[in-house]
């Protein structure tokens, strides 16, 4: 299990495929965890907002995943 701090959200990608988002987040893209349909919407939601607005992230990653989001 690893935490990138104070980092930022600058990409987001999707497609039509259930579950099926991305992340360029600490110089990588990760996918958002993606065993529940609900909470991959979630993070693309969270990921948006915090692109949008230009603000900072702490994400917990596993297995090159995200499975925990922060925004400030």
């Amino acid at each position: 299990m690893a935490w990138l701090t104070n980092t930022k959200v600058v990409a987001l990608w999707s497609s039509y495929h259930p579950s099926n988002v991305h992340a360029r987040i600490g110089g990588a893209w990760r996918k958002f965890e993606d065993t529940n349909d609900d909470a991959c919407t979630n993070f693309a939601v969270l990921g948006a907002h915090a692109k949008d607005g230009d603000r900072r992230v702490a994400v917990r990653v596993e297995s090159g995943r995200v499975k925990e989001m922060y925004v400030w």
